[in-house]
């Protein structure tokens, strides 16, 4: 049994898998296992591209979902046949630092926190870096109801202490619903402050797109958090305002 089991949906990401999961296969820390779950990926060299996939190590198991769901239900499949003590995440166009398990592994283990994540670098397509994204060093149920700037190739979580839960049944902000699941039942997610990890930023991609984003927060606020429509709506639009816009209507209150 793996002591890390790494969940990777994926869905018509041929130009990168490959990259992302050789940056797996070089981590330091080498007791883990790979659950790769295809979302149905429409892609006509889908089946191939996986099978070369599997391939490239033992510790690959490749999953295929019943019909497209979406990532947080690919992920949840994942999460279901994941063996090991601690789930991690990776999206199939991201790429993890090398001593990535192995540094937060060893800075769970050594202050015994169930629940983490790490700073992340914002980068081009090409994985070029050009900002970094530091989280504040803990973060509560009650703050992060007012924003997530969590990056899921970033957060481990020990399920020996906080157990198995699944992402709800949303397309997007499905990552943020679980961590608020998961906030409920723990004090804090703490943050190592290293970025390890790098996020890809691709043209056009569903995360570019603030008003697909605005409303699956809305979406996920119903229903994983029980708010009323109104109540969802308000707080989402106070999130996304520009700064410069949400300190004048502070001013006016």
């Amino acid at each position: 049994m793996s002591k890390v089991s790494i969940i990777m949906p994926y869905y018509n990401a041929a130009e990168y898998i490959f990259e992302t999961v050789e940056c797996v296969i070089n981590q330091t820390f080498k007791d883990w296992e790979l659950i790769i779950i295809d979302d149905c990926s429409p892609a006509p060299e889908t089946a191939e591209v996986l099978r070369k996939v599997k391939g490239m190590d033992e510790r690959i198991k490749v999953l295929r979902a019943d019909q497209n769901g979406g990532a947080g239900l690919a992920r949840n499949i994942g999460i279901k046949e994941a063996q090991g003590r601690y789930l991690a995440f990776i999206d199939s166009d991201d790429w993890w630092y090398p001593t990535k398990l192995e540094e937060q592994i060893k800075f769970m283990e050594e202050n015994n926190y169930p629940f983490t994540c790490t700073w992340y670098e914002d980068a081009n397509e090409r994985l070029e870096p050009y900002y970094t994204m530091k989280q504040d060093e803990k973060q509560t149920f009650k703050s992060m109801i007012s924003g997530c700037n969590i990056g899921t190739p970033g957060v481990m979580i020990d399920t020996k202490v906080l157990g198995k839960k699944y992402m709800p049944a949303l397309r997007r902000a499905e990552d943020w619903g679980l961590w608020m699941m998961y906030l409920r039942e723990t004090d804090y997610l703490v943050t190592y402050p290293k970025a390890l990890w790098k996020y890809r930023h691709i043209p056009g991609s569903e995360t570019s797109n603030k008003w697909k984003q605005m409303k699956a927060v809305v979406a996920m606020y119903q229903q994983v958090l029980g708010m009323k429509p109104l109540k969802a709506g308000m707080v989402c639009t106070f999130i996304f305002l520009p700064k410069n816009i949400l300190k004048k209507l502070k001013k006016l209150v």
